[in-house]
């Protein structure tokens, strides 16, 4: 890639590399499972490990496919080879790997498979566990932040998902690249490189692209100053722009353009991301003030790289860093793509202002 970054090159092309090994990985299984009804969500009884779906997360009843161990196995060990000295981050450890030989084994096998065929059982098992080991004092600051599938409901229905990985220094992420399978309008693959904009890979094969969003539809459209609309109002038409939020379940809370309902989109942050940065949509507020690093730093810099007036902050304004495996916001993160005037932003700021002055 061409980014007038060359000092971080060598990570570029390291980092694409391994998304696209991933995306023929996820797609490989994927085409081996049989898509689960949507009705059943986060709430999906364990079910026969060659089907895809692996094992149920303790506490909180997700999903946790053989391919997120896959792909984080084969993200760490190859990055670990080029880059010795950094430090991991990942979402997942070993220990149900440990305790289930047949899905480890499944695991291993599509690691083996799409990434390094010669790898062990100990050194995958090994590299899935690299992104859990805290820094030292004097450590290298620099980090590799892996989730492996964002939106595991939608790769287990047939919906959106999103590989992402970035590379923090000092809580700041320099290189972000998003991994969308799905994705239809677009190129699969954006990668942002940090104060060098916004970048298009294909699922295969160099880059990046030749290829820039178009203008969306309701950037051109006339929507004032945006008053928050009444009911009549959105009977008679859309009178205000698209929008994503997150999660759902907080749509009575945020309300940045009156009673206009946010836009549904499955599943994950990450896609939301995806959708603003390319302009699909003009904003996404992620209502919550807790939050896990894996789940936002890739996207947040493709939105903030995508370009015009795109931006990223707390509900304060403020910039958003990520000191650990989780960090915390003031009343979320809104996210306002390239096309997104000052009127629809501040409509946004404001709703998540509301969510920190509640003290959630």
């Amino acid at each position: 890639m061409r980014a007038g970054r060359s000092d971080l090159e060598a990570e570029v092309t390291a980092a694409v590399e391994v998304v696209q090994r991933s995306m023929r990985l996820v797609q490989a299984l994927a085409c081996d499972m049989d898509v689960a009804p949507p009705s059943l969500g986060k709430e999906m009884e364990a079910c026969d490990i060659t089907a895809g779906i692996s094992a149920i997360k303790p506490g909180d009843s997700t999903p946790v496919t053989a391919a997120d161990y896959a792909i984080q196995g084969l993200v760490f060990e190859r990055l670990q080879k080029q880059f010795p000295s950094d430090r991991f981050m990942g979402e997942e450890d070993a220990a149900d790997l440990r305790a289930d030989a047949d899905l480890c084994g499944l695991a291993l096998e599509l690691c083996s498979k799409f990434g390094d065929s010669s790898i062990t059982k100990e050194s995958f098992l090994a590299a899935v566990d690299v992104g859990l080991v805290p820094p030292r004092e004097g450590e290298n600051r620099r980090v590799w932040v892996l989730d492996p599938i964002d939106g595991t409901k939608g790769f287990l229905t047939g919906q959106g998902y999103v590989i992402g990985l970035s590379l923090l220094m000092d809580g700041e992420a320099l290189v972000g690249v998003m991994g969308y399978p799905n994705a239809t309008a677009t190129p699969p693959i954006m990668l942002a490189v940090k104060g060098h904009g916004l970048h298009w890979w294909p699922a295969e094969g160099p880059g990046p692209l030749e290829y820039e969003p178009p203008k969306p539809a309701w950037a051109s459209q006339d929507f004032g100053q945006l008053p928050p609309p009444s009911p009549g109002q959105l009977q008679g038409g859309r009178d205000y722009p698209p929008w994503l939020l997150s999660p759902q379940s907080t749509r009575a809370a945020c309300r940045p353009f009156g009673d206009a309902p946010a836009t549904d989109m499955c599943c994950g942050s990450m896609v939301k991301y995806f959708a603003v940065a390319a302009g699909t949509h003009c904003g996404y507020v992620q209502y919550e003030e807790q939050l896990k690093t894996w789940d936002h730093a890739c996207g947040i810099l493709c939105v903030q790289e995508s370009g015009g007036a795109a931006c990223v902050t707390d509900a304060a304004g403020q910039k958003v860093v990520f000191p650990g495996r989780k960090f915390s916001v003031l009343g979320g993160i809104v996210s306002c793509s390239r096309w997104c005037t000052s009127e629809m932003r501040e409509l946004l700021l404001q709703a998540a202002a509301g969510n920190a002055s509640e003290g959630k």
